[in-house]
């Protein structure tokens, strides 16, 4: 069994009972299911060996960093992306760790994701480490 499956087995209910309780900075040491996140959230896990954060395009193109830059191994955050019904995309942006630069982190549709709000929710994971300039990095969704 994939190791996403083993640690979302049993975790649908009290990830939901949490979020209500915590609002918008949800701690979950586990991802959420898909089904968990609510339309119009994203949750990220840092599960690499890197900070990580997200950030937001919306409809003037410029990306905004959206939640807090997370240590490696955090628990995973989520809250709302701020973008009406409008489409828009998401970038996750890895922290070097021997120096203050970044760099995106690729994943199934490369350096971006499309988020289309009040239509889903997102996961994301993050892992990998900051070997060969970032490039050994990576996010999967679910």
């Amino acid at each position: 069994m994939s190791k996403i499956k083993k640690a979302l087995r049993g975790l649908v209910a009290p990830l939901a009972a949490v979020g209500l309780v915590a609002g918008l900075s949800v701690a979950a040491a586990e991802p959420a299911s898909a089904s968990t996140i609510k339309d119009g959230w994203v949750q990220l896990c840092p599960w690499g060996n890197y900070k990580v954060h997200l950030e937001y395009a919306g409809e003037d193109n410029t990306f905004r960093q959206l939640g807090p830059v997370l240590n490696p191994g955090a628990d995973c955050w989520w809250g709302p992306i701020p973008s009406g019904s409008k489409p828009g995309l998401i970038a996750v942006v890895g922290h070097y760790n021997t120096s203050s630069g970044t760099f995106n982190v690729i994943g199934p549709s490369r350096e971006y994701l499309w988020f289309y709000n009040g239509k889903d929710g997102v996961g994301i994971a993050a892992e990998g480490t900051t070997a060969n300039h970032g490039l050994s990095s990576y996010y999967y969704t679910y």
